[in-house]
């Protein structure tokens, strides 16, 4: 893992662990070093997560997205098909992490 992505790991994972047992999620976002943004899990579904589209929205309009970040609790980091199908459909890459596990996975739809 890039060490620009890997100096956010602390702050990802203590989001990701007060979430527990339901998905951590956030972006990173670039603004000129990537900054971590914790954002709160919309969904009501375990081993699910949804982002609120206006925070999606206004994220993209004032920086450009790098990742969008997810936890998968008490699971590998290995994505889903449905991560997959999600991720196509946004095009921005997905930064799935494992908790307690602390494993990362970078999955690139292009």
């Amino acid at each position: 893992m890039q060490e620009n992505l890997s100096k956010l790991l602390p702050e990802i994972y203590d989001h990701v662990a007060k979430a527990a047992p339901m998905e951590g999620c956030g972006l990173i976002i670039d603004e000129n070093d990537p900054r971590f943004i914790p954002l709160k899990n919309m969904s009501a579904e375990e081993n699910h997560f949804a982002i609120d589209p206006k925070e999606f929205v206004k994220y993209s309009m004032i920086s450009k997205i790098l990742y969008v970040v997810h936890s998968h609790y008490m699971q590998d980091c290995c994505p889903s098909e449905h991560d997959k199908y999600n991720c196509k459909a946004v095009g921005i890459p997905y930064l799935i992490v494992s908790y307690p596990e602390k494993k990362e996975f970078i999955y690139d739809p292009s």
